[in-house]
């Protein structure tokens, strides 16, 4: 492929692996809070769910792709639990869980007797077996699947701006300062900064495979820059799309759960069968999702503890049950339990970024700035 051609490839990956079940979710309920206000929330949310993960992206590309050498330079504890803390985040404990409870509401708002247990436990049985079995399945889904869902997002989010209410019948149950901290906060819980780290590193070496080989580090840099942007660029316009769907269907979306927002409007725009279909669709997104955040997360600690290959489907066995178990708390409550480990853990990520970008070296203020921070927000 030419270099143009990879550029887009890398960019539409990149807005792949973001896109997963809290970007369904969140800034459809950033509209709906904000109301009148939906630009505020927009604007919160592009700060912590667009900028930082893309300042996530272009750090760990300085540290030549090692997340292992970035997470040490606030010393050498973080150095060991950082990864774990947010791989484990990323996998059992937190977004593989939150897909399972997405994936249920895509298809629940249809079939409202299905209960999440069974749903989970059969979403969990199958994501195992495909782990085990067959690791090229996620690519191929995920070549065919995301074209689809962006596609259709695209022509859903049209649809419904043309026939949105007028700005005027919006509601304003919040002031522009609280629309933009809700969507701030918001961004939070995407956890796309977590995901910027890893994603990063696995794009960074990537590029650098097909390079030639007299390219400098600059050179690498300067090209991973495009397909970051490209993939940020799409992770904005979607967002911006949810928020003023969230806004201008208030009206239906009251007393809905957060993970059937999506189907609630789809089925409002386009009737029961489409919402059906983007159930459907939403199931497969968040299935490829779970599955390659499971086997990362599996793979990961098999390295940690230098477990023999053998020892891995047992491995992915318990990781599996955990992420069946907290799948149960429900999206509002996976939500609430995130939710404090956020608030405390990105603050001092956010620093240790910003630090990583702007001086090279200075270990000592990193290390300070990173637990300092991390102290005040335990403390406030």
């Amino acid at each position: 492929m030419s270099g143009r051609q990879n550029i887009l490839v890398y960019g539409f990956s990149i807005f792949t692996m973001f896109f997963g079940s809290g970007n369904l979710v969140f800034p459809l309920q950033i509209g709906y809070q904000a109301g009148s206000q939906w630009l505020a929330g927009f604007a919160g949310l592009f700060l912590t769910g667009i900028i930082l993960p893309f300042m996530g992206l272009f750090v760990i590309k300085l540290h030549k792709g090692d997340y292992v050498a970035f997470f040490g330079e606030a010393g050498s504890i973080a150095r060991i639990i950082m990864p774990l803390f947010t791989l484990s985040l990323l996998g059992s404990f937190g977004v593989v869980p939150r897909c399972i409870t997405v994936a249920h509401g895509g298809i629940g708002y249809i079939f409202p007797e299905l209960p999440l247990a069974a749903f989970s436990l059969a979403f969990c049985g199958l994501c195992y077996i495909i782990c085990l079995s067959d690791r090229y399945m996620i690519s191929i889904l995920g070549k065919w699947l995301t074209p689809v869902l962006l596609v259709s997002l695209t022509f859903l989010i049209i649809l419904g701006i043309i026939k949105s209410p007028p700005t005027s019948a919006l509601m304003m149950p919040l002031s522009q300062t609280s629309s933009f901290r809700v969507g701030f906060f918001q961004g939070y819980a995407t956890m796309d900064l977590f995901a910027a780290f890893f994603f990063s590193s696995l794009v960074f070496k990537q590029i650098q495979a097909f390079m030639p080989s007299n390219a400098t580090h600059q050179d690498i840099i300067k090209f991973a820059l495009k397909p970051s942007l490209i993939g940020a660029g799409l992770l904005s316009l979607v967002y911006l799309g949810f928020v003023y769907l969230g806004a201008h269907y208030q009206f239906i979306l009251s007393g809905a759960s957060q993970e059937s927002l999506l189907p609630s409007i789809t089925s409002y725009l386009l009737g029961d069968r489409a919402a059906l279909l983007i159930g459907i669709i939403v199931i497969l997104s968040c299935l490829t999702t779970a599955v390659a955040l499971n086997n990362i997360y599996a793979r990961y600690l098999c390295t940690s503890f230098k477990l023999e290959g053998k020892a891995f489907p047992v491995v992915l066995l318990i990781t599996t049950l955990i992420s069946f178990a907290i799948s149960l708390l429900d999206f509002k409550g996976i939500a609430g339990f995130l939710s404090p480990l956020l608030m405390i853990s990105y603050p001092s990520l956010i620093a240790l970024t910003f630090l990583s970008i702007i001086l090279r070296g200075n270990r000592p203020l990193k290390i300070t700035a990173f637990y300092g921070i991390m102290i005040l927000v335990l403390v406030f």
